[in-house]
C-alpha cells in the first residue's frame, strides 16, 4: 500500500509540474527536505517564489485532497519555506494543487489554489 501511495504521489507531482510549467512557472526544486519536513515543489512565478504542496488521491470516496491540507500542514510548509530562503526576505506565496485520479491513474481533476497562506 505504501509503495502505491508513493507512486500516486509521484504521479501527482509530475502532473503538477506539467501544469505549473504550462502556466509559465520555472521549477526550481522538487522534494526540498530538511529534518523539519518537505516541500513538494518550489517554483518561480515571474518574480515570486512559490512553495507548492501537492495532494493526490485516487477517487473522492474518503474526502477531497484539498481537505488533507490543514493549518498544521500549512504552518509546516511555511517553516520549511523560511529554511529554504535562509533569512532572505523575498516575495513568496504558498499554493496547493489538489489532484484526483481515477483507478486507472487517469486525471479526473486538477485544481490549483494560489496564495492559500
Amino acid at each position: 500500500m505504501k509503495t502505491e501511495n508513493k507512486n500516486t504521489g509521484r504521479l501527482g507531482e509530475n502532473l503538477a509540474v506539467k501544469e505549473l510549467e504550462g502556466k509559465g512557472y520555472e521549477i526550481l526544486e522538487r522534494n526540498f527536505a530538511s529534518k523539519f519536513g518537505e516541500i513538494d515543489i518550489i517554483a518561480k512565478d515571474k518574480s515570486i517564489l512559490v512553495f507548492v504542496e501537492v495532494k493526490t488521491k485516487k477517487g473522492e470516496d474518503f474526502g477531497l485532497p484539498e481537505e488533507m491540507v490543514g493549518p498544521g500542514k500549512l504552518r509546516k510548509i511555511r517553516n520549511m519555506a523560511t529554511i529554504y530562503m535562509k533569512g532572505e526576505i523575498l516575495p513568496c506565496r504558498l499554493d496547493v494543487i489538489a489532484i484526483v485520479l481515477a483507478s486507472d491513474n487517469s486525471l479526473v481533476r486538477l485544481t490549483h489554489y494560489e496564495n492559500v497562506y
